[in-house]
């Protein structure tokens, strides 16, 4: 599974099906996962997914993210923090939609946008080249992470 557009899509569906398996008391219950709840683990993913749908629409006509952008994916902590902050008063069924409703505006945006367009070859300074729908890779592989996390819960 080489392309990004499905890396992403399994990674997706792999969190679903995780968070399907925890309890509406136990997505908001605090400190599940580190200091947050399970909720703000959804609101963080929700988050990136949104930044990772922005970086690939600028850069299907730009070589870079803006300047604000790269620091957030250079210091995520603050973006973090805000986005688990944004979903604290969210209750379980809240949380559940806002959650798939912002993979499914990527998705959205993933299959309306030409395939030449997302697949644009950009010359990084290395000499290296990457595409603006290359961002879904970190994403996929983020969100696994959190797949083996919520697994680990739930085993655990």
């Amino acid at each position: 599974m080489d392309d990004p557009i499905d890396r992403i899509q399994k990674s997706y569906d792999d969190l679903e099906a995780a968070l399907a398996r925890f309890s509406d008391e136990e997505l908001t219950t605090p400190g599940k996962v580190g200091t947050w709840s399970v909720r703000e683990v959804m609101a963080h993913l929700a988050a990136w997914h949104s930044w990772g749908r922005r970086a690939i629409e600028i850069r299907l006509t730009s070589d870079n993210v803006p300047a604000e952008m790269a620091a957030e994916a250079q210091n995520p902590d603050p973006f973090n923090a805000e986005a688990a902050a944004a979903w604290k008063s969210y209750d379980a069924q809240q949380a559940r939609a806002a959650f798939t409703q912002a993979y499914a505006d990527l998705k959205h945006f993933l299959t309306t946008t030409p395939h030449e367009k997302l697949y644009r070859q950009i010359t990084r300074p290395n000499g290296k080249t990457t595409s603006p729908v290359s961002t879904l890779s970190a994403l996929a592989h983020h969100n696994n992470e959190h797949v083996a996390e919520l697994e680990a819960l739930l085993n655990g």
